[in-house]
């Protein structure tokens, strides 16, 4: 087989390694009785931002983060302080900021996958609605109701409206509880980003199996968009947000591109394109941590996310209960158990905190996957490899390193924890690193000068 080679050059710099390893839900779950707490972890890979769109942990299950839990009384009077119940979420909001994260925050409600929905209804009074989150904004970014100065940034109205779990309405309604809440948050606070709306995906495009529902996925996006551009309905977006759910980064990498492409098409080319949700696994998938490829997936999403035109992507999901979360458990009640993909975050996650990303070229698509990011004084190479098994050359151009320490994951084990090997200081010779490898490794390649 032949050698495969890839090349890095730290006199090219290719601009900032983006956020694209946030998370959906906060370092802490499990309920009042059993509450779990992975802090150290969310620091450790260095986590941007978390969004807050799952109201389940430790400070009640559905008793924080939507509207009805904050504001339970719709007929109370949106202005007075005592009509709001801030406390749970003051909590939950905390515990992330704890970590280092920024918020991300979705106002409105979590999806119900009932036949009758309770609260993922559209408003009765949609101007008191938009009132209320404005008030909710106001305690924690301006300090209203005892509240706080945390400035949040982004502020997501609603998530999957335009799925059967999401929203009880039709597609208009949503628009209009949109324009009117985009408004009148622009106009309160105009240095915030508003956007919207958790768009359930593109699958149509490309999947042959697509359901019914899932092709009225792009239709219901090109009307909102039409809706919020339309001179007599116009509102602000700064952001749009979307979710993919695959164990394909070639899926991965087309939906992105399709966002972008449409998003410009529409006159939105300042909107930013933000992946709210993402997991290699589809849902109701056996637990994906348990799969030897679904390390090398994620690593190989980031790298191809980055190296695509979206700006944001968020891990579903925190929740340590839950068969998504393919980074960490806690089933023994003691402490974390980390499988081998939270490897691969903390790995993303130092590129991330070292910031300005280099030329990495050579990559094998559906192979190996490569992405380099450092400063002056130390660099991270992080490689991916997929399919492929052999020898790899990592060409260091212009390189001003001379060691080197290796870490490598092998994806694995009865509890999906893989196998971590290292070698430390390693010198440099002739501006190469030479690895033998399989498919479905880790490489975390740090450079520095000993």
């Amino acid at each position: 087989m032949l050698n495969r080679v890839i090349s890095v050059d730290f006199q090219k710099k290719t601009g900032k390694i983006k956020p694209l390893n946030c998370i959906n839900g906060g370092p802490r779950s499990g309920g009042y009785n059993l509450p779990f707490d992975v802090t150290e972890e969310f620091s450790e890979m260095c986590v941007p931002m978390v969004r807050t769109v799952t109201p389940d942990g430790e400070y009640g299950n559905n008793q924080f983060i939507n509207i009805h839990c904050i504001f339970p009384d719709f007929s109370a009077d949106a202005e007075l302080e005592e009509s709001y119940n801030f406390l749970p979420t003051d909590l939950y909001i905390a515990s992330i900021r704890q970590t280092g994260a920024e918020i991300f925050y979705r106002l409105g409600e979590s999806a119900e996958p009932y036949s009758r929905k309770i609260y993922a209804r559209p408003p009765a009074d949609p101007e008191k609605w938009a009132q209320i989150c404005e008030h909710i904004i106001m305690h924690y970014n301006e300090g209203w109701a005892n509240g706080f100065k945390y400035n949040i940034k982004y502020w997501e109205i609603w998530s999957a409206p335009d799925s059967s779990v999401g929203f009880e309405g039709d597609a208009t309604e949503y628009y209009e509880l949109y324009r009117v809440t985009a408004n009148r948050l622009r106009e309160r606070f105009p240095k915030i980003k508003i956007g919207a709306y958790g768009a359930r995906g593109f699958y149509s495009l490309n999947r042959l199996d697509a359901t019914e529902e899932m092709k009225g996925y792009v239709p219901f996006m090109q009307k909102f968009f039409s809706y919020i551009n339309a001179e007599a309905t116009c509102a602000p977006l700064d952001f749009f947000t979307w979710s993919v759910y695959t164990s394909n980064p070639d899926e991965l990498a087309m939906h992105i591109k399709y966002a972008r492409t449409y998003l410009d098409g529409s006159g939105l080319k300042k909107t930013r394109s933000i992946i709210c949700e993402y997991n290699t696994a589809t849902k109701g998938d056996t637990p994906p941590a348990l799969s030897p490829d679904f390390a090398s997936e994620l690593g190989a999403s980031l790298i191809l996310a980055q190296k695509s035109p979206v700006d944001v992507m968020m891990y579903s999901t925190s929740d340590i209960r839950s068969a998504m979360n393919g980074l960490f458990t806690i089933d023994d009640h003691v402490k974390p158990h980390h499988y081998a993909a939270y490897n691969v975050m903390c790995a993303f996650g130092k590129l991330y905190k070292l910031g300005t990303s280099f030329e990495t070229s050579g990559d094998y698509r559906k192979e190996l996957y490569s992405l380099a990011a450092g400063n002056s004084q130390t660099a991270t190479v992080m490689l991916i490899t997929r399919s492929y098994s052999g020898r790899v050359e990592i060409m260091l151009e212009n390189c001003p390193f001379d060691t080197c320490r290796v870490v490598k994951t092998v994806p694995g084990g009865e509890r999906g924890e893989g196998t971590v090997y290292r070698a430390e200081n390693v010198t440099i010779t002739g501006s190469k690193i030479i690895l033998p490898t399989k498919k479905n490794e880790i490489y975390e390649i740090t450079l520095f000068n000993k």
